[in-house]
């Protein structure tokens, strides 16, 4: 129904007057000004009609616009940032009215646009806003306490399915062997009593094999320390550990910690002639005193920092369960705000050297976030504001000394550095498409992003780091297995992302066994890093690495086709990284596994249930979960799974709706 042209003019003012001054001042209706919108200058406009709402110009009062011609200086100076302002306004505004308000957070703090003054782009698709209300997170009940989550695949399947839920408290065989778990809190609460750290220390014989140890199974693998600088020091402190301060003692038990984990019972009892538990014990302690005595909370230090960067890469491997991590990482990243390492030091007053280590802490600090947070169930990081710190060179120790006054130039060979740099690459890279998936963009514009992104990455990782690995070497294989691991899970994810929006039905028609192949093949080598020989000296962090994301995908895909070409091979990575994750000898899973046991125990039923109803056989007993009905799929794939949160977001079709027994031969 049209509007009243008379509905639209403001009281008192006539239809003639309203065009006369339209005609003078040649403007747009103040509603079509304010949405940047191109106005048709009738009485009313098109775009008020359709909207149903007045029309109404600006009036006589307003003054002219000045000529772009001859600006003023005012103009030339804020004019661009009032309209940048403007720009990215209108598009929060719109953001927040298509109800996705998590992303709308990301577009305001993100370092991007705050560094680029780039703004994003208008007139795009919100290709989310059919996926409902932001995901709010869950609260699931953990013994006397609560536990909150907000990624989605599993918050999805805990507010769905009541077993999975309680899986979340529920021991499982692998608790029985009791490993070893205990907390830090010497940070928070005073120490008590007067402790002598001097009794803590080993001899200083076995602190110098401690120290060794370190170097060849620790620092090879994350290089915050500058070895040639900081190994005076160490020695020096290690000699006299009274005379030393207290952040340098913190470090030293911090490396006496992580070359400990880094042993097997025997040879712990064999070097420190004491069990390897009450060595663990008797070092995290030390440190929880020396940062207390340092002031860590008031006045963190480099050295300070770097004792616990080390410590909480290596409590992975003894708190699996514990939220510890989580929460102490969330201090070192504010210690290290505090001392600016988020900003790169080349801008201020401070020596390469020192520049080169406060970018390794950094980027080591974020890593250990967002790992964390894959462990917890929690879609992001603690950090999510502004920072600059440039990527590390890709040098030798060597290469860098503290009387050097300009930054060396990274080598294009292999180095100390390669490994820490891959991993930190990759991160990033993940980080990085999980928010391209996320972009306000239309369908093909945001995959086509996705897709030039996986090239480039795929490209740059091959260049700059693979192309100088010898697999010959552990540490070169160990990095040959990890761009494996990292480009095989980025290319799962980005595949994956053809699927969203689709049925069941198409997506199940669209599913390319090619995915599959690739999960499993990544799968395997994040395997081969926990079990192959010539890696053994770096096992003991390899095997807090767990594929959550890729065993999601391959379980999801086994529920939808189980009667895929390549599902036998499937399920043998399935059941033998479980049986890896199992051991009781290695850390804790995490309290995601439970969960995932439960999807395995389906989708084998599911398997199952399809081979038998092919064979006209009765269905086999139920491996570990209630049995299927072929003529009523289980609960299981009644859920909606709108987005996976170990990347980000990736759409999970809904499973459920469609019976996948009809949809014909999967072979």
């Amino acid at each position: 129904m049209n509007m009243n042209p008379a509905q639209s003019e403001p009281p008192g003012q006539s239809s003639k007057d309203a065009i006369k001054r339209r005609y003078d001042v040649e403007r747009s209706c103040i509603r079509c000004h304010e949405r940047k919108v191109r106005c048709d200058r009738a009485n009313p406009c098109s775009n008020c009609l359709r909207a149903k709402i007045p029309c109404r110009y600006p009036g006589p009062e307003r003054a002219k616009r000045r000529s772009q011609k001859q600006p003023s200086a005012k103009t030339d100076q804020f004019g661009p940032r009032l309209a940048m302002l403007e720009r990215a306004i209108a598009t929060l505004t719109q953001q927040a009215s298509s109800g996705d308000r998590d992303r709308l957070a990301h577009t305001v703090t993100s370092p991007s646009t705050a560094s680029t003054g780039q703004t994003p782009p208008e007139n795009t698709t919100n290709t989310h806003a059919s996926h409902g209300s932001p995901n709010e997170g869950l609260l699931v009940k953990e013994g006397t306490s609560t536990r909150y989550m907000d990624e989605s695949l599993f918050m999805q399947l805990l507010e769905k399915e009541s077993e999975l839920r309680s899986a979340i408290d529920s021991p499982t065989s692998s608790d029985a062997s009791m490993r070893a778990s205990s907390s830090f809190d010497g940070l928070i609460s005073k120490p008590q009593g007067s402790i002598d750290i001097t009794s803590l220390y080993p001899s200083i014989g076995q602190a110098r094999q401690l120290w060794q140890i370190y170097l060849n199974n620790v620092d090879a693998l994350v290089k915050i320390l500058h070895v040639p600088s900081i190994q005076p020091v160490i020695f020096a402190t290690i000699n006299k550990p009274k005379e030393a301060p207290a952040d340098m003692n913190a470090l030293i038990f911090a490396i006496f910690f992580a070359a400990v984990t880094t042993l097997g019972s025997e040879e712990t009892q064999m070097i420190l002639g004491s069990s390897r538990h009450s060595a663990v014990e008797a070092y995290r302690r030390g440190l929880e005193v020396s940062l207390h005595r340092a002031s860590f909370l008031d006045s963190p230090t480099l050295h300070s920092i770097q004792a616990m960067a080390i410590y909480l890469m290596c409590s992975r491997h003894h708190n699996g369960r514990s939220g510890s991590a989580w929460s102490l990482n969330g201090m070192l990243i504010r210690a290290a705000q505090w001392m600016g390492l988020h900003r790169d030091g080349a801008q201020f007053d401070i020596s390469p050297l020192t520049c080169e280590i406060r970018r390794r802490l950094w980027f080591e600090i974020l890593a250990a976030d967002g790992r964390a947070a894959e462990d917890h169930a929690l879609s992001s990081s603690g950090f999510n504001g502004y920072t600059d710190t440039k990527m590390p060179l890709n040098l030798d120790d060597r290469d860098l000394t503290p009387d050097m006054k300009e930054m060396p130039v990274s080598k294009a060979s292999w180095t100390e550095m390669t490994l820490f740099l891959v991993v930190t690459e990759m991160n990033l890279a993940m980080q990085r498409v999980a928010r391209l998936s996320a972009a306000v963009q239309n369908e093909h514009e945001r995959l086509s992003n996705l897709e030039q992104f996986l090239e480039r990455s795929k490209s740059r990782i091959q260049v700059q780091y693979m192309q100088y690995c010898d697999p010959n070497l552990p540490l070169q294989k160990a990095t040959l297995c990890l761009c494996h691991v990292f480009l095989g899970k980025l290319e799962v994810f980005v595949r994956h992302q053809y699927h969203r929006g689709l049925s069941p039905e198409e997506s199940a028609a669209q599913m390319k066994e090619e995915t599959l192949v690739l999960a499993c093949e990544t799968i395997d080598f994040g395997n081969e890093l926990k079990t192959a020989e010539l890696l053994s000296n770096f096992q003991w962090l390899f095997a807090t690495f767990r594929q959550y994301h890729l065993l999601t995908y391959t379980l999801w895909h086994l529920c939808i086709q189980p009667g895929t070409a390549y599902a036998d091979q499937a399920w043998e990575t399935v059941h033998y990284t479980f049986r890896l994750e199992e051991n009781p000898n290695w850390p804790h899973p995490g309290v995601k596994w439970n969960v995932l046991c439960k999807l395995r125990d389906k989708a084998y039923n599911i398997r199952s249930a399809y081979l038998a109803a092919r064979m006209n056989q009765p269905v086999p007993q139920p491996f570990g979960a209630p049995p299927v009905d072929v003529d009523q799929p289980s609960n299981f794939l009644d859920l909606d799974f709108d987005m996976l949160g170990d990347l980000g977001s990736i759409c999970f079709p809904n499973w459920g709706s469609t019976d996948i027994w009809s949809m014909g031969p999967f072979e």
